[in-house]
């Protein structure tokens, strides 16, 4: 509209009248065009935003820390597992242990390399020399490694707490959680009475280079208790009774779930300031819950050593849309625009879509839903769909692990067929 004034203005020959007509237009037409431009503004944004990311409170952030700089008061990052925050093994236990004859684990090391390496490494079943040195002599012992599962089936157990309380599951982002590794120790070495062990160390030889030692997991997620602030009331099925759960103290920007462990539990209502827990139970109650901390509270994520990786989606108004009505549009375009929406794409061009019969190769990417049931469908029955990518950094080792991601999203809204996903 301003564009247009000055044109209307420059044919104006008359400079008198130019002039007249300029002052009258910039005391009152201009504010007028620009009052009318930002309200237009803020009823567009008002109808896009009319429609909330159903996750927005969910998303999911993961990286691996030193155990030395993990922060006991964090408001952001917690250990997947709460005991690992100090030392995993107790060297006295393992003496006992070890003198029994009995197989042990010592610790967890993370494996700073490719999936398809890692997988390598723990296919061979390889024998590892280890030298465990006690407080009297030193003894050479033979380990293996065996890839920990103690992780993944956390993420399993988040899964199930999405269930109970009817939530929409986003496949957890965390290839480091896939990434350990146990150093198993078996040995028939029978130790001097009193002595004890003071350290353990092992020699990986020709994958030395990926060993890192004493780093954990972290998420977003932490395992509360809090109480009901006030007497239960009466729900209106006349059942059951409404607790009043107060979480201003914990953030009201954070995400709340019941946890699994939980007695009589029904389901659970948000709102702005507390969350309605619902359950046969009619007295006063502590309860367990789980709470994802907001994206907000993330200070300097360049800061990590590991790069901070997430579920995190960026929607559109058509994107919440579609995600809200759960429409699928089985296009290569929707397919593209899916793909795009996650943070971890930033990484990965989609290049195309094929549908085979078997596919022959190794396999680049994993399932990171593999503890979803599919019970409807028989999986030799299935097609492949074949999902084509392009790799911004080769060199990347979790460019498999962010590729396999996205195929399990993928996965998860086409469940008729097998995904795979490939970089080309």
């Amino acid at each position: 509209m301003k564009e247009l004034i000055q044109q209307r203005l420059k044919h104006i020959s008359n400079l008198d009248e130019r002039r007249m007509f300029r002052k009258v237009l910039e005391d009152v037409y201009t504010h007028i065009v620009d009052y009318n431009m930002d309200m237009y503004d803020k009823l567009e944004k008002r109808i896009y935003n009319e429609i909330d990311d159903p996750l927005e409170k969910f998303y999911i952030y993961t990286t691996i820390l030193d155990r030395k700089d993990v922060d006991p008061i964090s408001e952001f990052f917690h250990p997947i597992l709460e005991e690992e925050t100090e030392e995993l093994f107790d060297l006295s236990e393992i003496t006992e242990k070890l003198n029994a004859g009995k197989s042990i684990i010592l610790t967890s090391i993370f494996l700073k390399c490719d999936a398809l390496t890692f997988h390598e490494i723990l296919k061979s079943n390889r024998e590892y020399k280890a030298l465990i040195q006690t407080d009297k002599n030193k003894y050479e012992v033979k380990v293996i490694l065996k890839q920990t599962t103690r992780y993944m089936e956390e993420i399993e157990k988040i899964y199930h707490i999405f269930q109970v309380n009817g939530s929409q599951w986003n496949t957890i982002n965390c290839p480091y959680a896939y990434r350990f590794a146990d150093i198993v120790l078996h040995t028939d070495t029978v130790f001097g009475n009193g002595e004890t062990i003071t350290e353990i160390t092992v020699d990986l030889e020709e994958y030395e280079t990926y060993k890192v030692i004493n780093h954990i997991p972290v998420w977003n997620i932490k395992h509360i208790t809090l109480s009901d602030k006030s007497f239960p009331m009466p729900a209106k099925d006349r059942i059951n009774f409404e607790h009043i759960v107060s979480i201003e103290e914990e953030g009201t920007e954070n995400g709340y779930m019941a946890d699994l462990g939980n007695t009589d539990f029904e389901y659970l209502k948000r709102y702005e300031n507390n969350i309605v827990i619902v359950s046969h139970y009619e007295k006063q109650n502590n309860w367990a819950l789980v709470k994802i901390e907001n994206n907000s509270n993330l200070k300097d994520r360049q800061k990590f050593i590991y790069e901070v990786l997430s579920n995190k989606r960026e929607l559109g108004f058509a994107g919440r849309f579609a995600s809200v009505k759960s429409l699928v549009i089985r296009t290569k375009g929707e397919i593209a625009r899916l793909m795009q929406c996650y943070e971890t794409a930033k990484d990965l061009t989609f290049i195309d879509v094929e549908i085979l019969e078997h596919y022959n190769k190794i396999q680049q990417t994993s399932d990171c839903n593999h503890f979803i049931d599919e019970n409807i469908r028989i999986d030799r029955f299935k097609k492949v769909m074949l999902i084509k990518f392009e790799a911004h950094n080769k060199e990347d080792y979790l460019m498999l692990d962010k590729m396999s991601f996205i195929v399990s999203e993928i996965q998860i809204l086409f469940p008729e067929y097998h995904c795979i996903g490939e970089i080309v």
